[in-house]
């Protein structure tokens, strides 16, 4: 949503392809894990824990930093915001000990929520694209992009995220984050002078039933990611330098794409894979089309209306 047209993002051009981090991230973790996400285009229909809840959380934290946005009082924020994830519970889109703990973090978070007061909110859960080439772009959909109203940065135009991780990032790992220094250019490129990225970190390493018990500190943090234009240019490169050879990819025979997507075999990145058992039954000669069927969906994230990418 943007909620001032002079923030508006450059249109994507008809016929364009998009390719966004997460493809880019999926290929580079595992070949076969990308192929089931974006060859087949599927999901699981009960995704995990962390995916859970960060997918139910930013469907929250956007609806109540729109309705923030186009004017209403902080308490009707929070209530369209809890009205949503109460539905959640009635229709069972996500596991209810999960929902649980997106409840009870989100409850506490807009208690002490004041980003309202300190910024401008000029645009939230809307679609930025960068021309890499002639014959792709690079998609991207910002959670928050804001305008400092008091302190040290009064004037600057900065992009928010929000992140739901077992455990905060460390100064190193937000220094190696791959996203930020991707999104910085291409919403400069629609002429918005952004400045600067932050992580808004959402902790979810605790018993829902224990919230009380947690200090905030323990629970949320706003980090700045350092961007830095040589970080920038170098991300860009490297996203161009995968996309390539995504193309390339998607280029093949359906059959040839799937022989070539190897799986990566490592218990870091097979632990938490949405796609264990077909992986398995692949190996086995098992023909997976009727799991495929009934234990996962079409993926529903997209950054085009015809595509979800």
């Amino acid at each position: 949503m943007i909620v001032n047209p002079d923030y508006a993002p450059t249109p994507f051009p008809e016929g364009a392809v998009a390719i966004s981090n997460s493809e880019v991230d999926a290929f580079n973790t595992c070949e076969r894990k990308w192929w089931f996400y974006f060859g087949l285009n599927k999901e699981a229909k009960n995704p995990g824990r962390s995916l859970s809840i960060g997918i139910a959380g930013h469907e929250i934290l956007a609806i109540y930093y729109s309705a923030l946005a186009t004017g209403s009082p902080k308490d009707l924020a929070e209530k369209l915001a809890i009205q949503r994830l109460s539905e959640m519970y009635v229709t069972q889109e996500f596991n209810p000990e999960y929902l649980l703990v997106a409840h009870a973090l989100l409850s506490r978070y807009f208690a002490i929520d004041r980003l309202h007061e300190f910024c401008d909110i000029l645009a939230v859960e809307e679609d930025f694209y960068l021309p890499i080439t002639d014959k792709y772009w690079y998609a991207m959909r910002l959670d928050l992009l804001l305008k400092v109203k008091k302190g040290k940065e009064l004037g600057n135009i900065v992009l928010m995220d929000h992140k739901f991780t077992y455990d905060f990032k460390t100064p190193a790992m937000l220094k190696l984050n791959p996203q930020m220094p991707k999104y910085v250019p291409t919403i400069q490129f629609s002429g918005i002078p952004v400045s600067q990225a932050y992580l808004n970190q959402f902790r979810t390493r605790f018993a829902g039933h224990l919230i009380e018990k947690k200090d905030n500190l323990d629970l949320f943090k706003k980090d700045d990611t350092d961007i830095t234009p040589t970080r920038c240019q170098s991300a860009i490169e490297q996203q161009m330098i995968v996309s390539e050879r995504i193309i390339e990819r998607k280029n093949l025979d359906p059959e040839l794409q799937m022989k070539e997507s190897v799986p990566v075999r490592n218990d870091m990145v097979c632990r938490s894979c949405p796609f264990q058992d077909p992986c398995q039954m692949m190996d086995n000669g098992i023909n997976i089309r009727g799991t495929m069927n009934t234990m996962y969906k079409k993926r529903s994230y997209g950054y085009l209306k015809d595509d979800a990418a």
